[in-house]
């Protein structure tokens, strides 16, 4: 596990430690793990990055992603009714007739939704637990890496690709943007949403918040250093924001409770704070310091021709000065 003496989505070398912390998923787990941050774009990057074989120790097959429902909010009718209403589905419109393409698609739960809404899907997804749970549900699934799609399907096109808390998970992020860029179709658009690492909660509990989740989230983005990484990879950002489920407030809001006032754990799961968490969502969403930066990338134009060519011909018809 070589150390990393640049930061991984801009380069600079003006990075240092911010803090070391622990595993949250193994309590019984001693192993230290240095966060470094960088000075230049505000990212956050385990330094040294463990290598695959040392993570597959924290993947196992009830890791909460390969669940065949994660994240649901509801029965699907409920569901399917609320985005028919809305017109969105998990911060994209509603996918009918759409191309969509889910990279680390889990348990296939968001698929199934898009699929039941008129879209054809396809997934990506490296662990053979959530592709199989995916498959079993009927949902095409590729299981490997992006790289071994790209080689086998590369030439296909989707209108709507998405990654729902995964790029903080890949080794390098700017690589695994410019790859899935390479697969969006004229038009298609990228939604993109991953934990913040520069939001109120996080800022304030550090190692301890429930999204820093080390080891297996190898990169702590800020929106700068997202913003970064897609122009990196070629894309150009359409929207970025911040976004927040009260539930995950009401953790990060309990979690301070324990650590800061050392109010016991089974107090704080007593305390009726719903809807305080519920307005502390919208307010810190509002001042952009939000639990999870959502954003939506699209590929960047071709360089205007006729602009180039101009630019030729003024530099080959001025005079050299001898």
């Amino acid at each position: 596990m070589p150390a990393l003496h640049a930061c991984p989505i801009c380069s600079s070398a003006r990075i240092k430690l911010r803090f070391n912390g622990f595993t949250n998923r193994n309590p019984a787990d001693g192993r230290v793990w240095p966060v470094f941050e960088c000075g230049n774009c505000g990212h956050g990057f385990l330094n040294p990055q463990p290598d695959r074989e040392t993570l597959g120790n924290y993947y196992g097959k009830n890791y909460e992603a390969y669940e065949e429902r994660h994240a649901a909010d509801g029965d699907n009718s409920s569901i399917l009714e609320r985005a028919r209403a809305s017109g969105e589905f998990r911060h994209i419109p509603v996918p009918t007739g759409k191309r969509v393409l889910d990279f680390g698609c889990g348990g296939g739960f968001f698929l199934g939704i898009c699929k039941q809404l008129g879209a054809d899907v396809q997934g990506i997804e490296p662990s053979p637990h959530g592709a199989r749970t995916a498959q079993e549900q009927g949902i095409p699934v590729f299981r490997g890496t992006l790289d071994d799609f790209l080689e086998q399907h590369g030439d296909r096109r989707f209108d709507v690709i998405t990654a729902n808390h995964v790029i903080e998970h890949v080794p390098d992020p700017v690589t695994t943007l410019s790859g899935l860029g390479t697969l969006l179709a004229d038009g298609g658009k990228m939604t993109i949403a991953v934990p913040n690492a520069r939001s109120t909660f996080a800022d304030k509990l550090g190692a301890e918040w429930h999204s820093t989740d080390l080891p297996i989230h190898l990169h702590q983005f800020s929106a700068a250093s997202l913003r970064k990484a897609a122009d990196r990879a070629g894309l150009s950002t359409a929207k970025i924001e911040t976004t927040s489920m009260t539930t995950s407030i009401r953790a990060s809001l309990q979690l301070l409770l324990r650590r800061k006032y050392l109010i016991p754990q089974l107090l704080t799961r007593q305390l009726p704070i719903d809807s305080y968490a519920e307005r502390l969502a919208k307010r810190h969403d509002a001042e952009e310091n939000g639990e999870a930066l959502l954003a939506i990338f699209e590929a960047k134009p071709p360089p205007d021709s006729a602009a180039l060519r101009n630019e030729v011909l003024i530099e080959v018809s001025t005079p050299q000065v001898t």
